[in-house]
């Protein structure tokens, strides 16, 4: 299976049924699977027209739309791999990403979330000497298309998303390619890796159909694209958020009935200060999952639980092994639950903890490097002319540079970085 079959699966079983909510305050955007069906598979036809095929760049720098989950699919399908940028990102960080990745087209936002970007690009990619990339100019879930968007070229060209139709065949799709990568390191992963890992998301958090995942990292980051796929693989929808402080969100989830949300500690933390502040019933809201607490306040995750009965936990994951990797069972006993790592989200993904200078591995409670080997760990980092393999043990484990301790259940801990700083 990939990204297509998934969506095309999905549709199939119920063409009707909510796959996405681009949320906005005065208008909100109900995208139905088959509406992203229809746009994925145009969008594809504008990609190959563009030239874009196995092996080539995309760089998607929107804010977190909908049409950042089509221009995944669509890409992959072709054999591409994407690159997201928040618009946000420093522009100075985007000429490595430029350099290494190529891109052989870049999309970027009409309207006012465009202001700047083109000027950005521009002069990120003579800094990184790139080829210049043709610009695809997109309108946005309440947005208008230019009539012209020839202001957003820089010199490769700038193209409008065509019109979607109905009725277009399933294409052939190309072989397992490397589908998505993550700025800043550019920690690159097979399209079936990304497939595996959803399924497996999906199965570790219980999601189902009619379930609403809300999102609050950008979907061009790792968390906020790793549990967005989890929640379509589920049958779930995303609620997805451009912009909002922690106030508009919890407004949100208790509007739209999110039932699933993963966060990093600070956010999590706003989040339990905007719920004190005014409290809201949130009925729906079951399952929250904290990126990053590492043991320094279990009130991250553990007010949600406290408050309002929404079963809490610590995760991991990161760029190079994808969110989450691993979280504790709802029925795991606190504050341990409330802290960073858990059981790997399927048997298929391995974890050890080993001594940093021997390499030895460590029995259950004893300190040492977390290592992961298997389909979550990633495949390659972009680089030019070719993608670099990742580094190895001798016996084929990813080391994470993080400190943890197994546990005596089967999971681990995360306990901060080997070289003692704090972080997952």
């Amino acid at each position: 299976m990939n990204l297509l079959s998934l969506l095309a699966g999905l549709t199939k079983r119920d063409p009707h049924a909510l796959i996405a909510i681009d949320a906005d305050p005065g208008q909100p955007v109900h995208v139905s699977r088959s509406e992203l069906w229809r746009r994925t598979l145009q969008l594809r036809a504008d990609l190959a027209t563009a030239g874009v095929g196995r092996g080539d760049g995309v760089v998607v720098w929107l804010p977190n739309w909908s049409d950042v989950l089509d221009w995944h699919i669509a890409a992959a399908s072709l054999g591409a791999h994407v690159v997201g940028l928040d618009p946000r990102t420093a522009r100075e960080a985007v000429v490595p990403v430029l350099g290494r990745t190529r891109p052989r087209v870049v999309a970027l936002p009409a309207g006012e979330n465009g202001n700047g970007l083109v000027a950005a690009l521009r002069e990120a990619v003579a800094a990184a000497d790139a080829p210049v990339p043709a610009v695809a100019v997109i309108a946005g879930p309440n947005g208008s298309a230019p009539i012209d968007p020839s202001p957003w070229d820089i010199g490769g060209g700038a193209w409008l998303p065509s019109a979607t139709t109905a009725g277009m065949p399933m294409p052939k799709t190309r072989g397992d390619e490397l589908a998505v990568a993550f700025a800043p390191g550019l920690a690159a992963h097979r399209e079936s890796a990304i497939v595996r890992h959803s399924l497996a998301v999906a199965e570790a958090l219980g999601i189902r159909d009619n379930d609403l995942m809300a999102c609050t990292g950008p979907l061009t980051g790792v968390p906020g694209f790793c549990v967005a796929f989890a929640a379509l693989a589920g049958g779930a929808g995303c609620l997805l958020e451009p912009d909002c402080d922690e106030d508009t969100l919890l407004d949100d989830m208790a509007r739209f009935g999110a039932t699933q949300l993963v966060a990093d500690e600070g956010t999590a933390r706003r989040l339990a200060g905007a719920w004190h502040r005014g409290h809201r019933p949130l009925p729906t809201w079951r399952w929250l999952g904290v990126l990053g607490t590492t043991g320094g306040d279990p009130e991250a995750p553990g007010w949600a639980e406290k408050e309002l009965g929404v079963v809490s936990t610590g995760v991991y994951g990161s760029a190079e092994v994808l969110v989450p990797s691993a979280l504790w069972p709802g029925d795991s006993p606190t504050p341990a639950r409330w802290h960073a790592g858990g059981r790997t989200v399927s048997s298929e993904l391995e974890v050890r903890v080993t001594d940093p200078v021997s390499g030895r591995a460590l029995p259950a409670g004893e300190q040492g490097e977390l290592q992961f080997r298997g389909y979550a760990v990633v495949d390659a980092y972009l680089g030019h002319p070719e993608p670099e393999p990742p580094p190895l043990t001798d016996d084929g484990w990813f080391a994470t540079g993080d400190l943890g301790v197994l546990t005596a259940d089967g999971g681990f801990r995360c306990l901060g970085r080997v070289n003692g700083h704090q972080g997952t």
